[in-house]
């Protein structure tokens, strides 16, 4: 009998405690809203708009969000800056300006913080800045409110694939607006550049290591806001 009782107990349990006072619920707050943001067009300006640099070739770059739309992810490819013996021919100074034509209705963002992802090989006396700026511009080139830049500074020697990443580096900024206009676009634009002691001392910036396609990435941090 007392084995019965214990089982009769056990099943009878859930609804005894499903009896009990219910507690007084709390207050919750509602998540805010996902923002929701479409990239329409990526457009690479043409390499002789730079003549310092080398440029990227329509094609060359590709802009993705990630899923929660906090990164704005940016591919380079052949992005690459050398100088010494063993530059082969390329330039000290890498440059690349991209258009991105997006939609993103009801939000805006401000770029919070840069990582660079890529990889640097340097002699000792070998410095190398890499600067980052970017802006909305209207159909007609005119610059719209939300810009700022960043610039990264290293020193040889290193040799390393590297990602540089540091909150509070960003100047010149200026809060975004919400964008209207349907053919706004957030302007980028991108440069290593390569300074040397010695003309015998060698010093590169490009795509990870192993990459023979020299894809440099950057990614932008984003922090969004309902208008």
């Amino acid at each position: 009998m007392l084995h019965l009782s214990l089982l009769a107990l056990f099943v009878l349990s859930p609804f005894l405690a499903s009896a009990s006072p219910t507690p007084a619920l709390q207050a919750t707050t509602a998540a805010a809203p996902k923002p929701s943001a479409t990239i329409t067009s990526v457009v690479a300006d043409a390499p002789d708009v730079d003549t310092e640099g080398s440029g990227c070739r329509s094609g060359s770059v590709s802009v993705a969000f990630s899923t929660d739309y906090s990164l704005m992810n940016i591919l380079f490819l052949n992005f690459r800056a050398a100088v010494g013996p063993d530059a082969a021919g390329t330039k000290k100074r890498a440059f690349c300006r991209v258009n991105v034509t997006m939609s993103s209705p009801g939000w805006a963002f401000d770029v919070t913080s840069v990582d660079f992802r890529g990889y640097i090989k340097m002699d000792s006396g070998v410095n190398a800045s890499l600067v980052s700026r970017w802006k909305w511009i209207d159909e007609k080139g005119v610059d719209l409110k939300g810009k700022g830049n960043i610039n990264k500074k290293l020193r040889g020697p290193l040799e390393n694939d590297f990602l540089l990443h540091k909150d509070g580096e960003i100047s010149d900024s200026e809060q975004s607006v919400c964008v209207t206009k349907a053919n706004a676009k957030f302007q980028l634009s991108l440069s290593a550049t390569l300074t040397a002691a010695s003309s015998t001392l060698d010093g590169l910036v490009q795509g990870d290591a192993a990459d023979t396609s020299q894809r440099f990435g950057e990614v932008l941090n984003l922090g969004w806001r309902k208008c």
